[in-house]
C-alpha cells in the first residue's frame, strides 16, 4: 500500500517544500527544488530562517540587532 499527498489526490496547487521567510525583509525562498512560487498558502510548511540547521546570516544579523537594543 503506497502513501499518497491528500493535495496531490484532489489536484490542489500546493508546494511539498518548506517556505524559509528570511528576516532581513521578508524574502522567501522555498525548499523545494524548481518551485517558483512563493505564496504561503501553497506551502504547508514554512518558517523563519532563525529556524533553518545551520542558522542563516540574516538571522545573526537581525539577533544581534535585537541585543544592542535591549
Amino acid at each position: 500500500m503506497s502513501m499518497e499527498c491528500a493535495f496531490c489526490a484532489v489536484g490542489l496547487d500546493h508546494c511539498h517544500g518548506t517556505l524559509v521567510v528570511h528576516l532581513d525583509g521578508g524574502f522567501t525562498e522555498c525548499s523545494e527544488d524548481g518551485c517558483v512560487d512563493f505564496d504561503f498558502a501553497r506551502h504547508t510548511l514554512t518558517i523563519d530562517c532563525f529556524d533553518v540547521d545551520g542558522g542563516c546570516s540574516c538571522a545573526e544579523v537581525s539577533a544581534q540587532a535585537l541585543l544592542r537594543a535591549s
